[in-house]
């Protein structure tokens, strides 16, 4: 178990002090109130046409065109409120000990797949976009094997040292996302281990090429598509969603499109993307549809103005 390189006790201010008080409070209710106040959070958060709203909006019509305008409405205020409970939620994850993550997981489909990719001597690189509550996933991924994790810090002081103390906590490695970060998650799936990536924000200008995602040519990440070229490791994908029964969190193991192993890089980067986007279509309510995915798109422009 380990953390990125061990750094010295920051001193925080006041302001931030109060922010770990915060999430301390929150991390102490219960999972069920938790949810309960995201509910009414997204709920609010739907009457209010801009903002966030009007981001899922954007980003649903962009992605579902066939789709009526009552289902695009009723998608967006479901997904405020799974917005909302997932960020409630992630603090309940980071505050407590791995164990009650674990026991919040009542159900995981295809776990043969996940067997046998870890125990590969190729190695196994796990996809995990944003789809559901990817944090509380972390400990049931690390009850079973030890992954290195490319992690960013957060500007935030306090909520950085609130996710370093959680993460410090699983049996898995913190990398920063850097040279050095790139080197161990490559020197991982050499030598057989397994390393944990979020295949699907927007990288810099120097990280990505243009690449199908539903329908758009979208500015997407190679790092993925060049690690698993350079390894040959086993790649799956890992979701962790609200389990329909209100219950807890169902985990499902998905094998990705069979060119994500293709040694033409667009050809690969492709099929990730077509990978997350089938994913995605089985739950479209629980992605996290407020991040500004299309930003930076080949032949769209201004998506979001």
């Amino acid at each position: 178990m380990s953390d990125i390189q061990s750094t010295p006790p920051q001193t925080l201010s006041s302001k931030d002090s109060f922010l770990l008080s915060v999430l301390g409070f929150f991390s102490r209710l219960s999972l069920s109130t938790l949810q309960w106040l995201g509910l009414i959070i997204g709920s609010i958060a739907a009457w209010f046409p801009h903002g966030p709203a009007w981001v899922i909006r954007r980003n649903l019509k962009l992605c579902f065109p066939e789709q009526s305008e009552r289902w695009i409405n009723d998608t967006t205020k479901l997904n405020l409120i799974y917005t909302a409970q997932t960020a409630l939620e992630f603090t309940k994850t980071w505050g407590m000990p791995p164990e009650y993550s674990l026991s919040q997981m009542t159900e995981v489909e295809n776990m043969e797949i996940f067997t046998d990719a870890v125990k590969s001597p190729k190695g196994c690189f796990i996809l995990v976009p944003h789809h559901g509550n990817w944090e509380f996933m972390n400990a049931w991924v690390s009850s079973h094997c030890s992954p290195v994790i490319m992690y960013k810090p957060s500007k935030n002081k306090a909520m950085d040292l609130f996710v370093r103390q959680a993460r410090s906590r699983l049996n898995s490695t913190l990398v920063p996302t850097d040279e050095s970060g790139v080197k161990a998650v490559f020197k991982a799936l050499k030598s057989g281990g397994v390393s944990i990536i979020l295949p699907d924000h927007t990288p810099h200008d120097n990280g990505g090429m243009f690449a199908p995602f539903f329908g758009t040519s979208v500015w997407t990440g190679i790092l993925t598509s060049k690690l698993i070229q350079k390894t040959q490791c086993e790649v799956i994908m890992l979701s962790c969603l609200h389990h329909p029964s209100g219950n807890g969190f169902k985990i499902t193991v998905d094998k990705v499109e069979p060119d994500v192993y293709s040694k033409d890089l667009l050809t690969s980067v492709s099929a990730v993307n077509k990978s997350v986007e089938n994913l995605i279509r089985r739950n479209p309510a629980q992605y996290q549809w407020v991040y500004k995915r299309f930003k930076k798109c080949e032949h769209l422009k201004n998506v979001y103005q």
